[in-house]
């Protein structure tokens, strides 16, 4: 059972009886009986069944704040909920935005300010740039593995030193992407 309910229309008050049948009373305090109507005030719920009750609300007394007070077993258990009734949200009607018709057309360019340059025309250059660096490292490191391979004469060293170059070209590659 909440212990706060907030509402602006009438509402529906279900009870689940997850034990033997009873009868479960239903009392609201002096403020909100005035502005909130129950179906009945006494109301037997069978074992296992769920029982509901229509709450109507009075369109004119908002707001109202009060208690919803739930007695079962002969006065044995009792709980109460915190019930606000609130103006309901009024939905005002939606007038069209009006746009001048000046907004339309591009505001004229001063001659006398600077251009700008495009911050994607500097980037695609940054990233040329580093192009052509990983394609030179690769380059570099591929002649450094042809001398190694020339001078060892060992085909371990060769196939040991391109796993190297492969690693290094990826590296490249990926921080290419990243940029």
């Amino acid at each position: 059972m909440p212990e706060r309910f907030e509402t602006s229309d009438g509402f529906t008050i279900e009870i689940t009886n997850h034990g033997e049948a009873a009868h479960v009373h239903l009392n609201l305090d002096s403020d909100l009986s005035k502005a909130i109507a129950l179906d009945g005030g006494n109301h037997f719920v069978q074992a296992g069944r769920t029982r509901t009750i229509e709450a109507s609300v009075d369109q004119r007394s908002r707001p109202v704040n009060g208690r919803l007070k739930v007695v079962t077993g002969y006065g044995a258990e009792t709980a109460y909920v915190d019930v606000s009734l609130i103006p309901p949200v009024e939905t005002a009607e939606k007038s069209p935005v009006e746009v001048d018709e000046r907004l339309a057309r591009p505001k004229p360019r001063d001659n006398h300010q600077p251009r700008r340059r495009s911050r994607n025309r500097s980037r695609d250059r940054r990233l040329s740039l580093r192009t052509i660096g990983a394609i030179a490292l690769v380059v570099l490191s591929l002649l450094l593995v042809v001398g190694g391979a020339l001078i060892a004469g060992n085909p371990a060293v060769i196939v040991g030193v391109g796993v190297v170059l492969v690693g290094i070209a990826g590296a490249a590659l990926l921080l290419r992407d990243q940029s």
